[in-house]
């Protein structure tokens, strides 16, 4: 982990990291104290399943800086009901939210369930455009599906496509529906080339920065579990493929996070 002094200075948004996870259960508490020591202003937290929305809730009201999405995750698509698209009608209406999500289309596996997932996602869209928020999206195998939804239900509330993978054409079409894009630790693998020359072609103030801890370790992570310490490793892997300054690239990733989410300065 690069926790070094260096990071003091600067200050990053996880805008993405399953905080509620019962990996982190021993330590969390310390592990967030350690990365906001560090120079870590926020963690975004998404929902994946109903039976999670609850402890969300509590931990972003516990803890400084964390902050709560809710949503219904497409890996885990045959555990949804309906009755869970109408109570997350009804979270959406309590608040405090900064976005719906995790939402989106998985196809990694193939496309068996593909009309279930298009229409749990096509709801969720509906109601965070009803609700005027942002969306965490998760796609794989998925962009121009993705992008097809975005387009019919006209979605300009914006929020961060999770784990970008796609290619610059794809990054500027989500750009015109309001999309930031989101960069973690798959760019700390040198081998993963194209990946790497994607994000280093992007433009800065579309990216923000991601663990998606306890998942996507980086090339760094020596334990059995990604943290939210690890955005210092994947902040650093970042400013090695881009030409601008850690300085630049801290301001601008934050900035590009806090308007994305409406978070406060």
């Amino acid at each position: 982990m690069n926790t070094n002094d260096s990071n003091k200075k600067l200050h990053l948004i996880d805008t993405h990291c399953h905080l509620d996870f019962p990996e982190f259960d021993v330590d969390r508490k310390k592990l967030v104290a350690v990365a906001q020591a560090n120079g870590l202003d926020g963690i975004i937290i998404p929902g994946v399943k109903r039976e999670g929305w609850r402890f969300i809730r509590q931990l972003s009201a516990l803890m400084d800086g964390v902050h709560s999405a809710l949503g219904l995750h497409p890996m885990f698509i045959h555990e949804h009901t309906e009755q869970h698209l109408h109570d997350l009608e009804l979270a959406l209406s309590v608040g405090p939210l900064v976005a719906v999500g995790e939402i989106g289309l998985d196809f990694q596996n193939g496309r068996a369930d593909q009309a279930l997932q298009e229409k749990f996602f096509h709801h969720q869209l509906h109601m965070a455009k009803d609700a005027g928020l942002p969306v965490i999206i998760h796609s794989r195998r998925a962009h121009e599906d993705v992008l097809k939804q975005l387009r019919i239900l006209n979605f300009n509330h914006g929020g961060v496509i999770h784990a970008f993978n796609g290619d610059l054409n794809q990054a500027k079409r989500y750009e015109q529906h309001g999309f930031k894009l989101g960069v973690g630790g798959a760019i700390t693998f040198h081998r993963a080339v194209k990946i790497r020359a994607m994000v280093q072609a992007l433009p800065l103030e579309q990216i923000v920065m991601e663990t998606d801890a306890p998942d996507m370790p980086p090339a760094t992570c020596k334990g059995p579990r990604n943290t939210p310490v690890h955005i210092f490793d994947n902040f650093k892997a970042l400013c090695s493929i881009r030409n601008e300054t850690p300085a630049q690239i801290a301001q601008q990733t934050t900035l590009n996070a806090k308007q994305v989410f409406k978070l406060p300065d």
